[in-house]
């Protein structure tokens, strides 16, 4: 599960900024805790989140990938919050020096670990912070933990212990650290895969990296650890050894359970960690009545919220940001970001509604439509093949096929309001700043650049020419020019 030669500190580059707050559960975070703050608290969590992520093979740090548009670090410090109040405890990331200021910890205490020395190392920097009676200590790639994991932790009563979990029956060739019991089930040692025997390689459980130790004998048994000879780094799980060596019992909480402590090392582990939440979050729909026809191609984001009563066809992403109210028809194909679709609305098949829009209710998105900041009225129909940005649109309105709002003039966008039970006719330019009255019409295949009054029909087209007898002899001339009669 976690070997240790994965667990090493590294120096990032902060690539991924983000807000604390926007990832957060409750869409509300806490303010850094002052580290000279008096009184004692009840439980420190310490969040391992320094690892260089060498090996998913990205610039983005390891710890900032998404899982559902959240970056993993946010599942785990939140987590966290779940349990303690600020006034119970802190929240502590060891990180490296490039990140220690990123926005994702502005709810936690960033500590920095100057150099990658190894996960004991990293857990050295953070004790002189540590002001509880217990440390919990957990690793910022580990996000689909639950508070109720490490509630069970809390609640063994001991003073050392940690989470060791069952290793699917498939994949026990990977090569995670064992942990071994004696016939009592008593902590004996975490032994690394490839230094491990036949018999210890069958050993189904896991050390998860999850572990709760007293605070006192922390600070008193941390310095203890030695750097291993092959790396050279400061490997935590020998402070068990230490502990059991000095006559501290450890006491080990088996779990018959592997994925809610699946780290994630590599691309793949972020892929399955994926399926995983996107399931809970289909089921968590799908039971409170949202009919997802093709549940397995459709992906959700953490803080999506669908009302009941409310269908999505298959093939549809929808991300960060996203309401849907009562009744509304997401249709095959289409990609939701950033918007509120009120009741009854209809979007797509091959639809895009893009950040900081609204559908009014009622409303009917068709194919080929895409929408940007725009707030779209009750009833209001844009069925096919359009472009509608920096806009509002009343209610009753209809947008023809082809009609786009010209909203860039390189430099800035600019707005196009249009009025209720307004018809624009198919293939028109609506060039902003622009606004166009209630009752109006617009004629198909119109460049509009003047405001529109309530009640008026805008033209705005070169006249038709009807030439007699004309096109063959175009048609004619073509052909000896280019030399070929048979067309």
């Amino acid at each position: 599960m976690k070997g240790e030669t994965s667990r090493r500190t590294g120096v990032y580059l902060s690539v991924h900024q983000g807000d604390a707050r926007k990832y957060s559960s409750t869409g509300t975070t806490k303010q850094k805790t002052d580290c000279g703050e008096l009184g004692k608290r009840s439980t420190d969590f310490v969040i391992l989140a320094g690892g260089n992520g060498t090996r998913t093979k990205c610039s983005i740090p390891k710890m900032f990938q998404e899982l559902a548009g959240k970056p993993l670090i946010r599942y785990v410090i939140d987590t966290c919050h779940e349990i303690i109040s600020e006034e119970q405890g802190r929240i502590i990331s060891v990180v490296s020096p490039h990140i220690k200021d990123h926005e994702l910890f502005s709810d936690s205490i960033t500590v920095v670990q100057p150099s990658p020395r190894g996960t004991g190392d990293a857990v050295k920097h953070a004790v002189p912070l540590l002001d509880s009676d217990v440390t919990v200590i957990l690793y910022a790639d580990t996000p689909l933990t639950e508070s109720s994991h490490l509630e069970s932790l809390l609640n063994d009563g001991k003073d050392v212990s940690f989470i060791a979990c069952r290793i699917p029956d498939d994949m026990m060739e990977m090569p995670y650290g064992r942990v071994i019991t004696d016939q009592q089930n008593q902590f004996v040692k975490i032994v690394e895969y490839l230094n491990a025997n036949s018999e210890e390689r069958a050993c189904p459980f896991a050390n998860s990296g999850i572990y709760k130790i007293k605070t006192d004998l922390l600070r008193r048994f941390i310095g203890d650890i030695t750097p291993n000879k092959l790396t050279n780094d400061y490997y935590l799980t020998d402070l068990l050894t230490i502990f059991v060596e000095n006559g501290v019992p450890v006491s080990v909480i088996k779990r018959d359970e592997y994925w809610p402590f699946h780290g994630i090392n590599t691309l793949v582990d972020l892929a399955r960690a994926e399926e995983i939440v996107q399931n809970k979050l289909r089921m968590k729909f799908m039971n409170s009545g949202v009919k997802l026809l093709d549940p397995k191609n459709v992906y959700l984001a953490f803080d999506t919220e669908i009302d009941p009563n409310v269908t999505i066809e298959q093939n549809v992403i929808i991300k960060n940001g996203v309401t849907i109210r009562n009744g509304a028809c997401i249709r095959a194909f289409s990609y939701l970001e950033e918007c509120n679709i009120m009741e009854d609305a209809v979007v797509g098949p091959f639809a895009r509604i893009r950040e900081n829009t609204v559908l009014g209710s009622k409303s009917i998105i068709g194919n080929f439509v895409e929408i940007k900041k725009a707030v779209v009225g009750e009833s209001a129909k844009i069925k096919h093949l359009a472009y509608i940005g920096d806009a509002f649109l009343g209610e009753d309105t209809n947008i023809g096929a082809g009609t786009i709002t010209c909203n860039y003039d390189g430099v800035r966008k600019h707005d196009t309001v249009i009025g209720c039970n307004t018809m624009i006719g198919a293939n028109c330019s609506l060039i902003a700043p622009i606004k166009i009255g209630d009752n109006a019409m617009v004629a198909a295949g119109s460049v509009i650049n003047k405001d529109v009054p309530d009640e008026t029909l805008a033209i705005s087209r070169t006249p038709q020419q009807n030439k007699i007898d004309k096109a063959p002899e175009i048609i004619n001339n073509k052909r000896k020019l280019s030399g070929n009669t048979n067309f």
